[in-house]
């Protein structure tokens, strides 16, 4: 007996919400996003903070964004680019962090940001390229001067001047040092990504 086009259509649609269900509960599809989420969520906060200008807005913004991300992760295609993907959502994101800001202050325009979020876009992979031979630079240096980087950088409210008070070293010294590990860093990382080229 032939179906009438309203029964057909019923029935894609329950075959739709069907197939979306079985998408939300299938694990290696969550746990795949939950890999790419987590690889990403560095970038994504530079990201973030490269576009919102402001450090104390990066955590609230972030937050927001990566609700939405878990909300549509099923709409995610693994077989794209993640990061073009993220990015679209973090961009909306900002656009109505700034809308409610606005209202207090205005800071870019959605030109500017649009102008500034493609440029932060393209450098994303050197960036990410230039973390990781980071990373590797960081684990080469001795353990008094990943140290003295670690005491110095890991709070951004702290300076080398506090962290010279707390290891009862002069200023001036630590001030030196820090000079000395970043040059080697700089020389290190050059290397790095010469060799990745």
């Amino acid at each position: 007996m032939p179906k009438s086009p309203l029964e057909v259509l019923g029935a894609l649609i329950d075959l739709g919400q069907l197939i979306r269900c079985d998408r939300m509960t299938d694990p290696s599809r969550r746990d795949a996003f939950a890999r790419l989420f987590a690889q990403h969520d560095r970038w994504m906060r530079a990201y973030l903070a490269s576009l919102l200008g402001d450090f104390s807005s990066v955590d609230e913004v972030f937050q927001e964004v990566s609700v939405v991300l878990w909300r549509k992760y099923e709409q995610f295609d693994p077989a794209t680019d993640f990061r073009r993907w993220a990015a679209v959502i973090v961009k909306n994101k900002v656009y109505q962090h700034w809308d409610k800001q606005s209202r207090q202050e205005q800071c870019f325009s959605h030109e500017v940001l649009e102008m500034i979020a493609e440029q932060a876009l393209e450098q994303s992979d050197v960036l990410e390229e230039r973390r990781k031979a980071l990373h590797v630079c960081l684990a080469k240096l001795p353990p008094t001067d990943r140290d003295l980087v670690s005491a110095c950088y890991s709070d951004v409210d702290r300076s080398f001047q506090k962290v010279a008070e707390q290891l009862r070293r002069p200023a001036n010294t630590v001030y030196k040092a820090l000079q000395r590990i970043r040059r080697a860093l700089r020389g290190c990382i050059q290397r790095q990504l010469a060799s990745n080229a």
